[in-house]
């Protein structure tokens, strides 16, 4: 999967604001502005890492330059912990529909989600090739989270279809990720998760012999 350094971010950042509540535990990593702000700053190392990755034709002192004053300049307040938490869940239920294969369902909340935000495109040109951008910086960081998040699923859904939205199938894990093998065959989030399904799978194996 061939993505740009703006699609790599805005499906990042989908994937680990949905991955912030864990549906096992119920542990929820986003229950304060404080928290939401600690979500936003480690955003960067992400940046950092696409920056150095992607680096074909754009300034990337400059993209992290202006990631970090943006996030730095924004105020996190109690209401947009609400706003960001309730995408999280509505994003969470785009993994879920894409998974029963639902692609319609899937597009239609998809949209709602961009109107929602209010994503409103533009072309921008400031550190790099003309390229385009949805959100808006000035309207805060929960209306910066809503429209990047949704059209980074958007551009999932459009070009490699549902089979590419994932959901652990480990029991005790359940977190949301986007397939990006050749044969779209990943059950499992991680490497982690799919050790310990496999050894748990050969002890049950083992114990039925005995």
């Amino acid at each position: 999967m061939n993505f740009t350094y703006y699609e790599s971010l805005s499906v990042h950042l989908a994937v680990e604001l949905i991955n912030t509540l864990c549906p096992v535990t119920n542990t929820d990593r986003l229950s304060t502005p404080e928290e939401l702000r600690q979500f936003l700053v480690e955003s960067e190392k992400y940046v950092q890492d696409l920056v150095s990755e992607k680096n074909r034709g754009f300034d990337g002192d400059a993209v992290i330059a202006v990631h970090r004053k943006t996030v730095q300049s924004w105020p996190v307040r109690s209401e947009d912990v609400e706003i960001v938490r309730s995408l999280r869940k509505s994003l969470r239920t785009v993994f879920e529909l894409a998974r029963e294969q639902k692609a319609q369902d899937t597009a239609a909340l998809l949209n709602e989600q961009l109107r929602i935000s209010g994503a409103t495109p533009r072309i921008s040109w400031h550190h790099g090739p003309y390229h385009l951008h949805f959100e808006s910086e000035e309207d805060g960081c929960a209306h910066w989270l809503a429209t990047t998040t949704a059209m980074g699923l958007a551009f999932v859904l459009i070009e490699y279809g549902t089979e590419r939205f994932g959901i652990c199938a480990s029991a005790s894990c359940q977190k949301a990720f986007i397939d990006t093998s050749k044969n779209k065959s990943k059950r499992y989030c991680s490497e982690a998760c799919a050790h310990r399904e496999s050894v748990a799978a050969f002890r049950k194996r083992q114990r039925s012999k005995s």
